[in-house]
């Protein structure tokens, strides 16, 4: 009983922090920071798929739209409102946010990848991930409307990708650095990720 109670308050001080981190990015966002339709397509769909059609129209009604345009631009505040009520609800079905929130960058990842410009650069990096991780800059900057996104070598097979000025918290984009390098000719990938600062995270990625 007393380890169930540790793990309820655990995971109460966890919903707390995730509450305030997000209200502080939506704060932070500005008119010009935008995200394409397909990814708030995407992130409905994935809600639908782990959670359920609740929990899709709790995002949906969040948001303050009826529906998406898969090309259309939509404010980052939009998204991140969304992604902030679909994470509460899925955290309960997936063990805790960060790991809802690395499933949820997956998703965003196999979207990304099935889309015009996705499927052009899976054809660009033919499965080399040193080809992947050198585009990644370009892919981000095709997705995104802000950040400033930069790769460096640290080791023939471990990249450090860092990234600033942007809103997804690191979990996400751990889930969608896992999916991208999991359709490269690689055994096994390791993504680490921190936060560096309140919009800037850091990625050290590893494979064999």
């Amino acid at each position: 009983m007393r380890q169930d109670n540790q793990t309820a308050a655990q995971q109460h001080q966890d919903a707390e922090f995730w509450e305030r981190d997000f209200a502080q990015r939506i704060a932070l966002t500005s008119p010009t920071d935008t995200t394409r339709g397909v990814f708030c397509i995407g992130l409905l769909r994935a809600v639908g798929e782990l959670g359920d059609g609740v929990m899709v129209k709790r995002c949906l009604l969040v948001s303050g739209e009826k529906e998406f345009v898969e090309l259309f631009n939509y404010p980052m505040a939009t998204y991140l409102r969304m992604l902030s009520t679909a994470i509460r609800l899925l955290a309960v079905e997936h063990g805790s946010i960060e790991l809802a929130l690395r499933q949820l960058g997956r998703r965003a990842a196999m979207d990304f990848r099935e889309s015009t410009a996705g499927k052009a650069m899976g054809v660009m990096h033919g499965g080399d991930p040193r080809r992947l991780l050198d585009s990644l800059p370009v892919v981000y900057r095709v997705a995104l409307s802000f950040g400033e996104h930069e790769v460096t070598w640290v080791a023939p097979a471990h990249a450090r990708f860092s990234l600033r000025n942007t809103f997804m918290p690191y979990p996400f984009h751990e889930g969608v650095l896992l999916e991208l390098m999991k359709k490269t000719n690689v055994q096994r990938s390791w993504v680490i990720g921190c936060r560096t600062a309140m919009l800037d995270t850091e990625y050290d990625i590893f494979w064999e």
